[in-house]
């Protein structure tokens, strides 16, 4: 039984790492076509680097800040700069 358990647990997670994915995805797909400039920042951290502009300009984001910007509907330059 234990295994099972496991093992739904795992189809579980790998779906929810598939659907923040595509919501990360989604994201930034946005944000490439509001003419902002997008960097991967660091693969550890899982944050992107969001320029609007400048090459040394711009502001570093988490995965989770750009899903959740999405959700409040304010995934554009100036939701980002509100984070700061």
């Amino acid at each position: 039984m234990a295994f099972v358990h496991t093992r739904s647990m795992n189809i579980q997670h790998a779906a929810n790492e598939y659907s923040a994915a595509s919501e990360v995805d989604a994201a930034l797909t946005k944000l490439e076509g509001q003419g902002l400039t997008i960097r991967l920042h660091s693969v550890l951290n899982s944050t992107w680097h969001i320029a609007d502009g400048g090459l040394y300009s711009g502001y570093v984001v988490s995965e989770s800040e750009l899903i959740e910007l999405g959700k409040m509907g304010k995934l554009n330059i100036r939701g980002i700069m509100d984070l700061g």
